[in-house]
């Protein structure tokens, strides 16, 4: 009816992180697997809670994907009632509005059925795995930091005839959704539990005429007769058989003895069941809803707070008795408390990025080389004014805080496997000294130290580099030995000068303000004869079918990277845009664009 439920529905875009293209200290390992993507927030479920817990999101500047099958429980209604401006809209009418604006601020929607959630974070925190079943055959796997499920409920109609393919016309079972509707009409009301005396008297406010079918599911005890004939209702006992249809209209009632009472529309209480199967791994189990309509999952009815930390509900899966709008609300809710969880989490890891970093000054004081200039002192902490990180869309910032978390779930971000151009540029030079820049969960120094280079590998999250530890002693625990994990933010740190002979930063997206003087640093980084390879995404990707955000502040082009290099003192051995194929675009496999320039040093 216009009750919000709907069939969950997940389904993975295949898009590289969008986090991945702005942030300072480049994360290096960009993969077509779809593993390596994390949203801040998975919606399971897509009718008016779940799209209004994301269209907050989507608000709030969060990396949000909605996952729905799109096959809402109300979608038999002729309209949605109740909803302020909005009223008698179809219930398909406004999903569609609905996903048309979380796609306007961001939001993604896409299709599929969620058949597992498992937790991923590490130590209890937050942190999850969507397994999903795509509708042509296929699956997909989705990461999230926080869960918002709202996938509805399912009615069981009782054994009668024709019920089922009148529901949602003139068979209803809210007087708030559809009363008006069936106003003035002869109205049955066939009962099916205790719900069905709270149910007549109501729909008693519409019409004068109401019947009450027993149907041997309900004994009115004497005060309920009172008041049923106080207010003129009838009561017909003896159990129903069928509903009578003339003409495309109900006409009437048929009892099992054959008699026909003539009714215009049936009102009937339905049996509820949670559509819960999805988070039964994450212990969240159905339950029977107080008032025995049937099961729901139980949350703080407020917040939306399950009881598992990091998932959120939404909707007519926590209460049966919700309106459209109401669940509407419960989604706005829902989406508002996971936004603070989020805020809250980056908070507590930025105070402590700083308190880290406050009690780490002195051995930096002790042993900082000579910094690139003035203007970022090699003491200024992660959060400071001179080493703000670039934005994501909306201003907030990609910190030490957000990668942390970023980093602190279970499982691999990345692929494991080494940068295309970094093979492709790397591979006939003599192994030496190297440098790799936002080395991630370690692909590329890996690679590097297995080829012999003595490698540097740094990052600005201590999650990542304990990974990359981890990974390289798993996979070659002799490479393993030639790599030096450092934590270090590189818009604040200056590596030592004429120190390498390899120096490697990919997809590393700053804005031109901090940009210039960050390459700059990576090539006074190198030795004479030794070179600097850096690769991002090129300006002419902005048009792109790649999944990303497309921040052209954030993002250069070949002329503007070989500007940087004094041809004095450098020679331009490569400065070309590649071409490649990714699976990350929004209708399957895209075409993108990266830039790729590598310099020698005079000796």
């Amino acid at each position: 009816m216009t009750h919000d439920t709907t069939h969950p529905r997940t389904d993975s875009p295949e898009t590289e992180n969008a986090h991945e293209h702005a942030h300072a200290h480049a994360h290096a390992h960009e993969t077509e697997h779809e593993h390596a993507i994390e949203h801040d927030a998975v919606v399971i479920g897509g009718g008016a809670a779940g799209l209004s817990a994301a269209l907050t999101l989507a608000r709030a500047r969060r990396d949000v994907v909605v996952v729905d099958a799109g096959e809402p429980r109300n979608a038999p209604a002729d309209g949605v009632h109740g909803f302020l401006g909005l009223d008698g809209i179809a219930p398909l009418e406004l999903l569609r509005r609905g996903r048309a604006e979380v796609e306007s601020y961001g939001g993604v929607i896409v299709s599929g059925t969620a058949t597992d959630v498992r937790r991923t974070g590490r130590g209890g925190a937050p942190g999850f795995t969507v397994e999903v079943a795509t509708p042509d055959g296929g699956h997909r796997t989705l990461r999230a930091r926080r869960l918002v499920v709202s996938t509805g409920l399912v009615d069981a109609l009782p054994p009668v005839d024709g019920l089922s393919a009148r529901w949602g016309r003139d068979v209803v079972h809210c007087p708030y959704c559809h009363g008006w509707e069936v106003r003035d009409r002869a109205i049955g009301v066939i009962g099916t539990g205790p719900m069905s005396m709270h149910q007549t008297l109501l729909f008693r406010q519409w019409s004068d005429d109401v019947t009450l079918f027993a149907n041997d599911r309900l004994a009115p005890d004497d005060g309920d007769r009172a008041r049923l004939e106080a207010r003129g209702v009838r009561i017909v006992e003896g159990p129903v058989a069928s509903v009578r249809v003339e003409d495309d209209r109900l006409t009437g009632v048929v009892l099992a003895d054959g008699t026909t009472v003539p009714v215009g529309a049936v009102a009937v209480a339905t049996s509820v069941a949670a559509r819960s199967d999805v988070l039964v791994s994450l212990g969240l189990d159905a339950e029977p809803h107080p008032s025995g309509m049937g099961t729901i999952v139980a949350a703080d009815p407020v917040t939306g707070q399950s009881a598992e930390p990091g998932v959120w509900l939404a909707g007519n899966l926590t209460n049966p008795g919700h309106q459209v709008v109401m669940a509407a609300a419960s989604g706005v809710m829902a989406g508002a408390a996971l936004n603070m969880d989020l805020v809250s989490a980056e908070t507590r890891a930025a105070v402590e990025a700083v308190e880290t970093w406050s009690a780490d000054a002195p051995r930096r004081s002790a042993t900082a080389p000579p910094t690139i200039s003035e203007t970022a002192p090699e003491t200024a902490p992660p959060t400071s004014p001179q080493n703000q990180h670039p934005p994501r869309p909306g201003g907030e910032l990609f910190d030490a805080a957000y990668w942390e978390d970023r980093y602190g779930t279970e499982g691999w971000a990345w692929s494991g496997d080494p940068n295309a151009a970094l093979v492709d540029e790397v591979a006939a030079l003599t192994p030496g000294r190297a440098l790799d820049i936002g080395s991630g969960e370690g692909g590329d120094a890996i690679w590097l130290a297995r080829r012999g280079w003595t490698v540097t590998g740094t990052d600005i999250a201590v999650n990542a580099l304990d990974k990359a530890r981890a990974r390289a002693e798993e996979v070659d625990a002799e490479a393993a030995g030639r790599i030096t994990w450092e934590q270090h933010d590189i818009t604040g740190w200056t590596p030592p000068r004429a120190s390498y002979d390899l120096v490697t930063s990919h997809f590393m997206h700053l804005p031109a303000a901090d940009r210039d003087r960050v390459f700059r640093g990576l090539g006074e980084a190198v030795a004479p004869g030794g070179s600097v390879l850096i690769v991002g995404h090129d300006l002419s990707d902005l048009d792109s079918d790649a999944h990303r955000l497309h921040h052209p502040e954030l993002m250069f082009g070949v002329d503007e990277l070989v500007a940087l290099f004094d041809p004095v003192e450098w020679t331009i051995v490569t400065a070309e845009t590649r071409e490649r194929e990714t699976a990350a675009g929004h209708e399957g496999p895209a075409t993108v664009r990266d830039v790729v320039v590598r310099a020698v040093r005079a000796l």
